[in-house]
């Protein structure tokens, strides 16, 4: 049996041990080991870890075949051989073949029986620097005017001051404003194509999301990439950032993640975002399937899938191991709070008016990311509900509480 463990510890930087107790859930039946109803060794086993199985060919011959099942104790009493007796012992083998240089071991195998038990440590060490893909997503509504000009300038300076932290950081681009359909956009021909018509300002058509840069080291091309960015509108207060944040984080190929770096996407924002059902507005009513639909670097379904759930996006962003950092002005920064209990590994920070903050805001929010951890266990086996797994976390203000799965405020080369 295989014991499988997620751990967003894989996805920052930190140095944890674990102490996990896998129990087995069995019957509380006294004498479990005896029942007519055994007719197997299997049977016999699956009884409890006190239960063994007598193989003696002329072992209390001419008794019912349950009667090989019973304690160790039991059997040898009624004369089975000690090299007859099978009675497994919970066995935890270690592949060593398999190197990380943040958590060890990487790969465990755990044999158990029903109510069998077994503890293991897992180790995970923080590196001095780490390789970083940070994505911009950014709200590009007629209101983000002044944030989308800042961007064009804070880039540069940030790929510069993120060298102290990062071993290899490269950055990408992508934008978002909402789905282009009554209500929330002027379905008007002369808006369709300018949605800023009335105020004499030349805008971009809205859209759902559009790729635009994948991640690159190329730091003149992404300068060049947003001095060609131009701002777009729509009607209602609400944007469509979940819609975009569950394509960037599920295309993975487009955007260039990779697979040894850590995946930050920063979601730059001055409105909260739909939330599922909110389609419905629109006759929009086909569930969001979590996949990627990108075609051309567009997203091709923003008219026809509704928004992802809070968990549904949540998810997906665990299972691609990506953080979020929500970049968000004054008005809307509880909104957002609101929503670190529900999204894992994600940040809320106050956007300064025109975005002054935004590289300092970056670099905390990457340094408080990566000073957590939280532990995740997944139990994919078919009979994973008589699993039972156990989590204690050693952090570095000496605190050791059974059932505790995060350590906050971790600091380079601190053990825990």
């Amino acid at each position: 049996m295989t014991s499988c463990m997620r751990s967003y510890c894989d996805l920052i930087a930190l140095r944890m041990l674990l102490l996990l107790l896998l129990l087995v859930r069995s019957d509380s039946a006294d004498n479990r080991c005896l029942s007519s109803l055994i007719s197997t060794c299997e049977d016999c086993l699956r009884r409890g870890p006190e239960c063994a199985w007598c193989s003696q060919e002329k072992f209390l011959d001419g008794a019912h075949v349950s009667q090989r099942c019973g304690s160790v104790s039991d059997l040898r009493v009624r004369g089975c051989e000690e090299a007859f007796i099978e009675s497994p012992n919970v066995k935890v083998e270690v592949n060593a073949t398999i190197s990380s240089s943040q958590v060890s071991p990487r790969e465990i195998n755990i044999h158990l029986r029903p109510g069998g038990e077994a503890m293991f440590v897992i180790e995970v060490q923080q590196l001095e620097r780490y390789p970083v893909d940070l994505y911009y997503l950014v709200d590009v509504s007629a209101s983000m005017q002044d944030n989308l000009d800042r961007l064009k300038t804070a880039g540069l300076a940030l790929s510069h001051q993120m060298k102290e932290h990062s071993s290899d950081f490269r950055v990408g681009f992508g934008s978002f404003v909402d789905k282009p359909v009554s209500p929330y956009i002027d379905v008007h021909p002369s808006k369709l194509l300018n949605p800023c018509s009335d105020y004499e300002v030349h805008c971009r058509p809205a859209h759902g999301y559009i790729h635009v840069l994948p991640v690159t080291q190329n730091m003149t091309e992404f300068t060049r990439v947003i001095q060609e960015q131009r701002i777009s509108g729509n009607m209602d207060t609400p944007e469509g950032g979940f819609d975009a944040m569950l394509q960037a984080a599920v295309c993975q190929k487009d955007i260039g993640w990779r697979p040894e770096a850590k995946h930050l996407l920063l979601v730059m924002t001055d409105q909260p975002s739909h939330l599922a059902l909110d389609g419905k507005l629109a006759g929009i009513v086909v569930p969001h399937d979590g996949r990627c639909h990108l075609e051309d670097s567009i997203y091709s379904q923003t008219t026809t899938m509704e928004h992802p759930t809070i968990a549904q996006l949540a998810e997906k962003l665990l299972e691609n191991s990506v953080y979020s950092i929500f970049a968000v002005d004054q008005v809307q920064y509880q909104w957002y709070e609101d929503l670190l209990d529900l999204i894992p590994g994600s940040y809320v920070g106050r956007l300064f008016p025109k975005a002054s903050n935004l590289k300092d805001l970056i670099v905390h929010a990457y340094k408080k990311l990566l000073s957590d951890v939280e532990v995740q266990i997944g139990l994919e086996d078919a009979q994973a509900q008589r699993f039972r797994v156990n989590v204690t976390a050693f952090c570095p203000n000496g605190s050791t509480v059974s059932g505790s799965t995060k350590c906050s405020s971790v600091q380079p080369r601190q053990t825990v």
